[in-house]
């Protein structure tokens, strides 16, 4: 761990996270399946998803979901592109976001 806590907080963590994740419910004969992919940025040149989890030194991932929906009764809950987290907040971030600075940005 970096001995500089401002340099902590710079630091890029890698991730070991799957690119690819689908979550599925079964209710006897009807599933439903929600499928995700990780995020990333490319920012100065460096594609890499979150700096950091909970705090520095923790590796992170961000999933949007890409397709798939989740209904229960008559409630739709989940749908396609109605993410979090705004696309135009991750754009304009201007720095490889952080777990914490997506949920403040919310």
């Amino acid at each position: 761990m970096p001995k500089d806590l401002k340099q902590m907080y710079k630091t890029i963590m890698d991730d070991h996270f799957t690119p690819q994740m689908e979550v599925s419910f079964v209710d006897g004969n009807i599933r439903q399946t929600l499928f995700y992919e990780k995020v990333s940025w490319v920012i100065e040149g460096v594609n890499k998803g979150l700096r950091y989890g909970e705090n520095p030194g923790q590796e992170a991932a961000l999933y949007r979901l890409v397709n798939g929906n989740l209904a229960l009764g008559d409630a739709r809950t989940i749908s396609p592109g109605k993410y979090l987290v705004s696309d135009i907040e991750l754009l304009q971030s201007g720095k490889h976001p952080g777990k914490t600075n997506l949920t403040d940005a919310d």
